[in-house]
């Protein structure tokens, strides 16, 4: 039997960074997500989240409508003000899996 994996959204939370030193940073609905080229490539819908330990484990990012991307913590280069800035660039983002909520 396969254990399927529960999951959640949430519009913030709290996210552990490591670029260079591990530090924690809240994010929100609405922030602007920037490539590594410094390009905007979409915003911030939800934070995705383990249903059962509750902490997060990827971005779900809005490029356009419908087009939502799950984004990895780890590609987190930096949060600056209302900006998340990846370290992806807009093609590997075009490539990261789509977000398919569960109904």
């Amino acid at each position: 039997m396969v254990a399927e994996m529960v999951e959640k959204l949430t519009i913030e939370a709290r996210v552990c960074l490591a670029c260079g030193v591990v530090r924690e940073t809240a994010v929100t609905r609405g922030m602007s997500v920037q490539s590594s080229e410094g390009e905007l490539v979409g915003e911030l819908a939800a934070v995705l989240l383990d249903g059962r330990s509750h902490q997060p484990t990827h971005l779900v990012l809005c490029c356009q409508l419908p087009d939502y991307r799950l984004v990895p913590l780890e590609k987190i280069g930096g949060v600056y003000g209302r900006t998340i800035q990846l370290n992806l660039t807009r093609e590997q983002i075009s490539h990261l899996p789509q977000h398919q909520p569960k109904l």
